[in-house]
C-alpha cells in the first residue's frame, strides 16, 4: 500500500485532500486510481488508511476507512550534527539514518570542513535534502519525516546546543576511555533527546571538541577502527536505537 505525508489540515471530517504537487504524482507518475487505498500520515503521530475517491488537477480526495491507532516514532529522539562532508555523501547519510529512525539532520560547517556553502546555496540543498529525507521516509514506511536543516556555521552550532536540554554525545577518534554502550549505560534514565556530533572528513579539531566539552557535551568512542563520516553517524545512530531496544 502506498504511504503518503501530509499536513494535519488535509484531514477534513472523514476526507483527506491531498495537494496538487501530491494529486500530479499519484495520478500522472505512479497511476492510481479512484478504489484503491493508499497510507496517510501527518506527520503528528496520526496514520490513516483511505480510499481514493475523485482526482482532478488541482486536487485528489480520498475518503478514511481505519483510523490506526496513534502511532508515534522511537521514545528517544535523534539528532544528528553531521560536519558537512565532500561530494554527495550528506544524501546518503540522510537517506539511511531516515530508514534507520532519525529524528533530525543538521549540517555543520566546521573547521576542517571542505565544502562552504552560503545562504543561497544552502536552501536550494537543503530543499534537495529533504525530498530525500520525504522518499526515504515513505520506503521504510516511517510515521513522520525527519527535518533536515538549517545549515549552521560552527559559532551557531554551539549557540544551538548550549540552549538544549538533550544529551549532546562527540563521536571523537581520539576519545580513548568512554565507549558509546558505556556512556548510554551510564546514564541513569533513557534521555528524551540524544544529539550526536560527527565530524566532516579529518574529523573535529581538539579546540572545537574542547568547546562543546564547555557547553556540557561528552566525547565517546565508536570502537578501535577509524570509520568514515559517512560511517560514523550511521553506526552511532543505529547503536543508541539497539541500545535503548527501539530496533525490535
Amino acid at each position: 500500500m502506498r504511504r503518503f505525508f501530509t499536513a494535519p489540515e488535509a484531514v477534513q471530517g472523514d476526507l483527506v485532500v491531498f495537494d496538487a504537487e501530491l494529486a500530479h504524482h499519484m495520478g500522472k507518475v505512479l497511476r492510481l486510481t479512484p478504489g484503491e487505498q493508499v497510507t496517510v500520515c501527518t506527520g503528528d503521530g496520526m496514520v490513516y488508511v483511505a480510499e481514493l475517491e475523485a482526482f482532478s488537477k488541482d486536487s485528489v480526495t480520498a475518503r478514511i476507512v481505519e483510523t490506526l491507532e496513534n502511532q508515534k516514532e522511537t521514545d528517544v529522539q535523534i539528532v544528528l550534527y553531521q560536519g558537512m562532508p565532500k561530494g554527495d555523501k550528506l544524501e546518503l547519510i540522510i537517506q539511511k539514518c531516515t530508514e534507520l529512525g532519525v529524528s533530525a539532520v543538521i549540517p555543520v560547517e566546521t573547521g576542517r570542513s571542505i565544502v562552504h556553502l552560503d545562504s543561497k546555496k544552502a536552501e536550494k540543498k537543503i530543499e534537495r535534502w529533504q525530498k530525500i529525507a520525504h522518499e526515504a521516509s515513505q520506503q521504510s514506511k516511517r510515521v513522520q519525516v525527519p527535518e533536515v536543516g538549517p545549515y549552521l556555521s560552527w559559532k551557531q552550532c554551539l549557540a544551538q546546543l548550549k540552549d538544549d536540554d538533550g544529551l549532546t554525545i562527540i563521536f571523537w577518534e581520539d576519545e580513548q576511555t568512554q565507549s558509546l554502550k558505556a556512556l548510554l549505560k551510564s546514564q541513569e534514565q533513557k534521555p528524551a533527546k540524544i544529539n550526536l556530533i560527527v565530524g566532516p572528513e579529518g574529523g573535529l579539531s581538539e579546540d572545537e571538541v574542547g568547546q562543546l566539552r564547555e557547553i556540557g557535551a561528552v566525547s565517546a568512542s565508536l570502537g578501535k577502527r577509524i570509520l568514515r563520516t559517512e560511517t560514523a553517524g550511521l553506526t552511532g545512530v543505529a547503536l543508541v536505537l539497539y541500545e535503548y531496544d527501539e530496533m525490535n
